[in-house]
């Protein structure tokens, strides 16, 4: 039994985003509800065969999914210089307040790369027991992030000899003066800018009666562990008295695959985690 995808725009105090529901064949007992939070940028694009696929696997086990475009980017109202971070939380929740009025309510929020430091801060505001956290391969420092986004700017103008070369630095010294910047078509407000270097998901644990977390990281050579720095996010979470289940999958790094890539493994060891949390409930 497949999902039955219904797009739709969602009303928010920033305008109108565009969103898929993935609702469960009406054979299957629907329990509960995910809302996506998507990836930044090109990376939202690239991982959405991935998203749809885990609605899919996830409708039949009776959950469904709502899947957003976040303000400014995808067919969401506003251009993508009108992104803020502070809209995007509206955004996300007007998601889950929509979810919470679906079977089963809002039981879950899917981070994606920067949208999982997104989905925690939702979280911490939007404060309901036991709401859990899926977070795939989560951005886990927003400077560094940046840079990397930054660089694809360099990369770009590398040939040219008809402007000045740049560096991160000089891109980081227009915003600050206040001026957007454009990387691979789409403009970067300052404050956009400002609050995704200021990400660091150690110091952004989720709130309240232990929520359920699932930290899902791909392998990386022989060694089935998540990077350094997302064990010390990790630890940092734990020691703050949260139980985070690290899950490591085998698959390409599809957020940044130039071609259609997915992760089956992710999926199955996604799914098989909230049917693992419906028993737990």
């Amino acid at each position: 039994m497949t999902a039955l995808p219904t797009p739709f725009f969602l009303d928010s105090s920033t305008g109108r985003c565009f969103a898929i529901h993935h609702a469960p064949d009406k054979k299957v007992k629907t329990w509960g509800q995910v809302l996506c939070v998507p990836a930044f940028n090109e990376e939202m694009n690239r991982c959405r065969s991935m998203v749809t696929l885990q609605a899919q696997a996830f409708a039949e086990k009776g959950v469904g999914t709502l899947v957003i475009d976040l303000h400014g980017t995808g067919e969401s109202d506003g251009e993508h210089g009108d992104a803020r971070w502070e809209a995007w939380l509206e955004d996300i929740a007007a998601g889950i307040a929509w979810l919470d009025n679906q079977p089963g309510g809002c039981i879950a929020l899917l981070g994606i790369r920067l949208g999982v430091p997104l989905a925690v801060q939702a979280l911490r505001s939007m404060f309901a027991p036991r709401r859990a956290l899926i977070a795939w391969q989560p951005v886990v420092d927003g400077k560094t992030y940046f840079t990397q986004f930054l660089r694809i700017r360099i990369a770009g103008n590398m040939d040219r000899t008809d402007i000045p070369k740049e560096t991160t630095t000089s891109m980081r010294n227009a915003l600050a003066s206040g001026k957007p910047i454009e990387v691979a078509g789409y403009e970067v407000h300052p404050k956009l800018a400002a609050a995704i270097e200021g990400v660091r998901l150690s110091k952004l644990q989720p709130q309240g009666g232990e929520p359920p977390i699932a930290w899902f990281e791909r392998s990386t050579g022989n060694a089935r562990e998540a990077l350094p720095v997302s064990m010390s996010a990790i630890e940092e979470w734990r020691s703050c008295g949260l139980t985070v289940d690290l899950q490591i999958y085998d698959g390409p790094a599809f957020w940044a695959a130039y071609e259609r890539a997915t992760a089956p493994d992710l999926i199955l060891q996604t799914t098989e985690w909230v049917r693992v949390l419906r028993q737990k409930a």
